[in-house]
């Protein structure tokens, strides 16, 4: 049984003993007490909303507060919180807490884009908005395929050459249909994918493999203009938020790095550095 499923059953069983013993009343922003501790609305709030948009009524994320901290209180009186697992998964969800909140701070943090900002990109990305194309793609997924195979195929343009490629290696494909919305990929990479002659494909790194994709078909569904633009910035508030988070970290991390000591045996390996000249 999961902890949800455990926390809902013992929430069933609980409902009509949840308020035996008391002798007074929680009041104002106290929704309850458990010996003693006060649970706040604020800490309600935050259980309704981790649920998702209609998932949990108050009531039901309120006796799931009391469900779960019952049973953790009840762990705590046989010292399972000092074991050395539990211990270190304990720490390990409270840096994972901070860490997401540093990530949302960074994120809230992100200036919003401007509407002209949005109608460039739109100009700009007339394959995602005004020519949106859906390319129907044939893909041979190439499993476990050497390192040595990409740089084979960098001169290779047509997929009689690429197959043959790799009957050459006696390697075996596995060819699987499907589509690329541009407006789903990058603007820039649909862009260079509109803009290949017919018959050329593309390569992607695929887990520890490769794929081969052709695009066969092409259809043009366009998007209308009102819509477009909202598209637009949002696409743009995502890609800048994400690119502020990741220099942000990047920045943390490289600035303290100084401050972390390494057992030599674990210690990361440098990067290979280019001879000197080159």
């Amino acid at each position: 049984m999961t902890l949800r499923s455990l926390l809902l059953c013992c929430t069933v069983l609980g409902l009509a003993a949840c308020h035996k013993g008391e002798t007074s009343a929680p009041k104002g922003q106290v929704v309850a007490t458990i010996n003693g501790t006060e649970v706040t609305m604020n800490e309600l709030k935050e259980e309704s909303a981790s649920a998702g948009p209609g998932q949990q009524n108050s009531a039901t994320a309120l006796q799931t507060m009391v469900t779960r901290k019952l049973l953790a209180e009840a762990a705590k009186a046989e010292k399972l919180d000092q074991l050395p697992t539990t211990a270190i998964q304990l720490k390990r969800a409270e840096e994972s807490v901070l860490v997401e909140a540093l990530m949302r701070k960074l994120r809230d943090s992100a200036p919003a884009p401007s509407t002209d900002e949005a109608r460039v990109y739109v100009s700009e990305h007339p394959s995602s908005f005004s020519r949106r194309r859906i390319f129907v793609v044939d893909q041979y997924i190439v499993p476990n395929a050497p390192q040595a195979l990409f740089k084979e195929m960098e001169p290779i343009n047509t997929l009689p050459e690429a197959l043959a490629l790799l009957k050459k290696h006696n390697l075996a494909a596995n060819r699987v249909v499907g589509t690329i919305d541009a407006l789903t990929i990058d603007g820039e990479a649909a862009e260079k994918l509109a803009a290949l002659p017919p018959n050329a494909i593309f390569i992607s790194p695929e887990g520890d493999g490769m794929r081969l994709n052709y695009i066969r078909d092409v259809e043009i569904e366009p998007i209308p203009a009102n819509q477009a633009e909202k598209i637009a910035l949002e696409t743009l508030r995502n890609r800048r938020i994400s690119q502020l988070v990741s220099n942000k970290a990047s920045e943390i991390v490289g600035s303290s790095m100084r401050n972390v000591k390494f057992n030599p045996a674990f210690a990361p390996k440098a990067p290979a550095q280019a001879p000197a000249g080159k």
